[in-house]
């Protein structure tokens, strides 16, 4: 028999972790207000202001998809809380049915 102790406060607390992270990151753009034209007008490099675009574009598109996941990651986490509480309770239930009422006795 296997003994499993979760804490399901936690689980929680990471799970409201993990979504401020992705609302975080998904609302936070470092590269915002440099595009191609501006490294292209400072540094005079097509080049470099190519590579520019394409590393912004990347990003964004990159950052988008860790959000989601953190999204992601944050509903798996209730989820399992909810499982693992849940599946506590049901215990707790069925094992005092099995044990049945107390003995007269013990009720004074």
């Amino acid at each position: 028999m296997a003994h499993l102790d979760l804490d399901t406060t936690a689980l929680a607390g990471a799970s409201t972790r993990a979504r401020s992270a992705g609302h975080v990151l998904a609302s936070a753009d470092a590269l915002a207000g440099s595009d191609s034209s501006h490294v292209l007008a400072e540094t005079g490099d097509a080049g470099l202001a190519a590579a520019w675009g394409d590393l912004t574009a990347a990003w964004a598109s990159a950052r988008a998809d860790l959000a989601a996941e953190l999204g992601a990651l944050a509903d798996g986490l209730v989820r399992a809380a909810e499982a693992f509480d849940g599946a506590e309770r049901r215990t707790a239930t069925l094992f005092v049915e099995l044990l049945g009422p107390a003995p007269a006795a013990a009720r004074s």
